[in-house]
């Protein structure tokens, strides 16, 4: 049963329910949200669609249900959402970190507020109530911009609340250690001799924990032509597992010269420590398993006091090599190849003139020499 009405038609459905629907001003034919059981409520909702149109205010009943429901969609529940959403776009690792911001960082001060409601001044209020740990916060805060960022793109909020200048950036509270290339060798000669060639890689090579962790026999040129390194993946530990994977980035797929001074300790290494056949582990354990940072730091940190470096870390290296590659003029195309940076903003730290240089090179010119 059908029944043609001045505005907009009801028919009975074979379940006995009353569906209504009309054609709106844009031209397409709009339904009722749900069915109903009693044809008078079916023209309830017809008459009400009308007063809309007539009054100017209407808009289509799916875009009206749409911003019901976001009207009370809270952070959390978007921020869930949209985690969710990125388990095919972040690697493991990634996902373990945003998930730890979230929970630790962002929803506790914001999480319950409402998606829509969220304005500039309770961002700031959350960012100012934060304690004092510099890098997490930065991060945390660009995770809330990116999420909202979503929000905007999803017509869930006209414009993103997370403005606040500089909030993004990373301060450090003291700057990295970096050793001089003899201090890098001293640092070998204090470790266990298991880790001797990892220190003397890292420091000369730059590469990022996970990446050495993960290298293989194959990696390592060692010909007569020169030594070099090859990053064709990287290790991350989550939820208690090493998952090994391509490196953070395309950037991050390198081959990394490296000096030849680095050959005789390199060959100990392999012979006495690496694992066999060319998919064997370079820096294995002693139970040939995967690395464990937290053994290694242990070891780590007692050759560091033992050469005076008490605030140096296994991080420090790379910052060791990113310098040292500034130092020998590396440009900076030439320093985010070797480091794997996908910003120059990273290897531009490093290769920026610095006021001594810039007066040498000044003083340079007035040599005939």
């Amino acid at each position: 049963m059908a029944g043609k009405r001045s505005f907009g038609s009801i028919r009975k459905l074979k379940s006995g329910r009353v569906q209504a629907r009309y054609t709106g001003p844009d031209g397409a034919e709009h339904k009722a949200p749900t069915t109903y059981s009693a044809k008078i409520d079916a023209e309830g909702w017809l008459a009400q669609e009308r007063r809309l149109i007539e009054s100017g205010d209407w808009t289509p009943p799916a875009e009206r249900d749409a911003a019901k429901a976001t009207g009370g969609l809270t952070l959390r529940a978007y921020a869930d959402r949209w985690h969710a959403e990125t388990i095919n776009r972040h690697k493991p690792r990634t996902r373990a970190l945003n998930r730890g911001y979230l929970d630790n960082v962002i929803l506790p001060g914001l999480g319950d507020k409402r998606l829509k409601a969220l304005k500039v001044s309770d961002i700031r209020e959350w960012h100012a109530g934060l304690d004092n740990f510099p890098t997490r916060n930065a991060n945390a805060y660009s995770l809330l911009r990116t999420i909202l960022n979503q929000a905007v793109d999803d017509e869930i909020l006209e414009a993103n609340p997370a403005r606040i200048k500089r909030a993004a950036v990373k301060h450090r509270k003291s700057e990295p250690v970096a050793l001089s290339p003899k201090e890098i060798r001293d640092l070998a000669d204090k470790i266990t001799p298991r880790y001797k060639a990892w220190v003397l890689l890292a420091g000369f090579s730059g590469l990022r924990f996970g990446e050495l962790t993960a290298l293989q026999r194959s990696d390592i040129d060692m010909s007569k032509d020169g030594l070099a390194v090859t990053v064709h993946r990287a290790v991350v530990r989550v939820d208690g597992k090493f998952e090994t994977g391509r490196p953070k980035s395309r950037a991050a797929l390198r081959t990394v010269p490296l000096p030849e001074g680095l050959r005789p300790a390199l060959e100990d290494h392999l012979r006495e420590y690496a694992l066999r056949g060319k998919d064997g582990l370079v820096f294995p354990t002693s139970t040939g398993a995967m690395m464990f940072a937290s053994t290694f730091r242990y070891s780590f940190a007692r050759a560091a006091e033992a050469i005076g470096k008490p605030d140096l870390t296994p991080h420090g290296l790379r910052h060791t090599a990113a310098t040292l590659f500034a130092q020998a003029g590396a440009t900076l195309a030439d320093h985010m190849v070797l480091m794997g940076h996908t910003s120059a903003a990273m290897s531009a730290r490093y290769t920026h003139s610095t006021e001594s240089r810039t007066r040498g090179l000044v003083q340079g010119l007035w040599s005939d020499d």
